[in-house]
């Protein structure tokens, strides 16, 4: 949960650095909530995941409270591999969420870097 907080706390900081734990944790978070949103969503609220025109509620509403910390946050991952975070458009091609996922994936550089010094967090 800390880590979500911290997420939220800096959700307008795409400068700077975010270690593995800071993002997994965030992650895992992230995708606990989202699938009890989706029971939620499943058991209560009517929605049908096989009815294209039915909406998941509280998925959609979580989902848009977190985007802008989730793309802050992955731009701080990767800039923790020395990275530029524009490297997340990889992630729009099929082969480049597997090169994305890899730079998620690798231990960030334990020294100063061209994005700053090591995330404390």
């Amino acid at each position: 949960m800390k880590y979500f907080k911290l997420a939220f706390k800096n959700w307008n900081k795409f400068k700077g650095r975010a270690n593995q734990s800071e993002f997994w944790y965030f992650t895992l978070f992230y995708f606990i909530v989202g699938t009890i949103f989706f029971f939620i969503d499943v058991s209560f609220l009517g929605y049908n995941p096989m009815d294209p025109t039915s909406i998941g509620v509280l998925q959609s509403i979580f989902g848009l409270l977190v985007l802008i910390p989730s793309l802050s946050l992955t731009v701080r991952r990767l800039h923790d591999v020395n990275k530029s975070g524009w490297n997340m458009l990889w992630s729009l091609t099929i082969v480049g969420v597997f090169y994305v996922l890899y730079l998620e994936i690798i231990k960030g550089s334990e020294e100063d870097n061209d994005y700053g010094a090591p995330s404390k967090a």
